[in-house]
């Protein structure tokens, strides 16, 4: 039996790989972390995030015409009636009648995702290159490491394109990006516990003295 290459590699080169894999896991579980805590984990959240957020021609036209776009609540929702009652004065009209709210654009621009995408895709360029290249040498069938590897290449791809569709196209695409970052979450971990272990655990068969 064949010792996979990995299991050959001197020591230097074993350091080198545990110490790639150890920081690049790190660095995924703090991005990870910062996107959980800055937008959310949930399709609703990065739709939220990420989705167009500007008037509809009619919200355009009663801004531009009062000055405020009215926005339903119930006054039987306790916490609701609290809510608006701690509200500016000055939000209410002459007559005393119910406050109402005016309504804002925070749509991410295009100049901001631009941005976002080209970082996060230059990144994760170096993230397919790197881990790519190991999933190639682990001692998997040819049939799994091309699985591995197509699918480690679409996930990365498939989380930014998943912002962009749901800015500029639909809400739902905002499911593309939840999936495709957890797809390369799984195959990271999966290759990094195959490498680790054909590097430091894997017993040689005997007679292979490489």
């Amino acid at each position: 039996m064949k010792t996979p290459a990995l299991a050959t590699l001197p020591l230097s080169w074993k350091l080198l790989i545990t110490g790639f894999l150890f920081i690049l896991g790190s660095g995924y579980l703090a991005g990870a972390t910062h996107a959980v805590l800055s937008v959310g984990i949930s399709p609703q959240a990065v739709a939220e995030h990420y989705g167009d957020k500007s008037l509809s021609p009619e919200e355009a036209q009663a801004l531009e015409q009062q000055g405020f776009v009215e926005e339903e609540f119930s006054l039987d929702d306790e916490e609701s009636a609290m809510d608006h009652s701690e509200m500016d004065h000055g939000a209410m009209d002459m007559e005393g009648d119910a406050p109402v709210m005016e309504r804002g654009d925070d749509t991410l621009p295009p100049e901001v995702l631009s941005q976002v995408s080209h970082i996060h895709l230059l990144g994760f360029s170096w993230i397919l290159l790197g881990v790519g290249t190991l999933a190639c040498l682990a001692g998997w069938s040819e049939k799994t490491r091309i699985t591995v590897v197509t699918l480690l290449t679409l996930s990365l791809f498939g989380d930014i394109a998943g912002l962009n569709l749901t800015r500029f196209v639909a809400d739902g695409f905002a499911w593309l990006t939840v999936i495709s970052a957890t797809t390369v979450g799984l195959l990271l971990l999966v290759v990094t516990l195959r490498v680790l272990w054909e590097l430091w655990l894997q017993p040689k068969p005997q007679g292979d003295t490489r």
